[in-house]
C-alpha cells in the first residue's frame, strides 16, 4: 500500500509542493511505489545478502566475512541494523516530499475543526436560529453529499464495490438530511448526474 501521511488541520501545504505540473504526478506516484517497496523489502534483501556472504565465507573460506571475530560480527550486525534504520528514514522523508497525494483531503480536517467550534458556540450562547439558517442555506450537506457520491464512483472504478456501496448509502442519507433541513425539497428527484453517481 502506498505510504500516505495524514496531516492535522494546523499544518500548511509547503510552498515547494504548490504549482507542480499535473503531468509529473504519475512519475512521482511511481517513485512513491518504488520507495515503499524499498522500505518493505530492504531488510529481506540485506539479510539475504548477509546470508549469501556468510555462506560463501564458510564454504570457500574467503570474502569479507571470512575472518570476522565475534566482536566484529556483533559490530557488523549493529551496522546492518543502523543502515536499515537510515535507509527507511530517508525513504519515508523522500516519500513525504514527492508524494502528490500527500495533502489530498486535508481541508476536511480544517472544516471539521470549524464546525466543532460552531457547535461549541451554541453552548456559549450563540443564536441557534442564525446557525440553523447558515447550515440550511450554505449547501454544506448538499456539497458533502456530492463529495461522498464522487468518492463512491471513484471506489467503484477501482473495483472496491463494498466501499462504493457504503459511500452511496451515506450520500443518500446526506441528501435526505439536506431535504429535511429545508435546503432541498423532499419530493425532488435527484439530478441526472447525481442519479448516475448513485447507481
Amino acid at each position: 500500500m502506498t505510504h500516505v501521511q495524514v496531516h492535522p488541520a494546523e499544518t500548511a501545504r509547503p510552498k515547494s509542493l504548490e504549482n507542480r505540473p499535473v503531468r509529473a504526478a504519475r512519475a512521482r506516484r511511481a517513485g512513491v511505489k518504488a520507495l515503499s517497496a524499498v522500505i518493505r523489502y530492504d531488510g529481506i534483501v540485506m539479510v539475504a545478502a548477509t546470508f549469501t556472504l556468510g555462506f560463501d565465507a564458510t564454504v570457500n573460506n574467503d570474502g569479507p566475512l571470512a575472518n570476522l571475530s565475534a566482536t566484529g560480527a556483533v559490530l557488523a550486525a549493529l551496522a546492518l541494523i543502523g543502515a536499515l534504520y537510515v535507509i527507511d528514514a530517508a525513504a519515508h522523508e523522500l516519500i513525504d516530499w514527492i508524494n502528490p497525494d500527500r495533502w489530498d483531503g486535508d481541508s476536511t480536517y480544517a472544516l471539521a475543526e470549524e464546525i466543532g467550534q460552531i457547535r461549541d458556540a451554541i453552548d456559549s450562547g450563540a443564536d441557534p436560529e442564525e446557525i440553523e439558517h447558515s447550515l440550511r442555506t450554505s449547501g454544506l450537506l448538499e456539497t458533502t453529499g456530492a463529495l461522498t457520491r464522487r468518492l463512491a464512483v471513484a471506489f467503484a472504478e477501482q473495483g472496491e464495490e463494498d466501499q462504493a456501496q457504503r459511500l452511496s448509502a451515506s450520500a443518500l442519507h446526506l441528501r435526505k438530511a439536506d431535504q429535511v433541513l429545508g435546503h432541498g425539497q423532499a419530493g425532488d428527484e435527484p439530478a441526472d448526474d447525481a442519479r448516475k453517481d448513485l447507481q
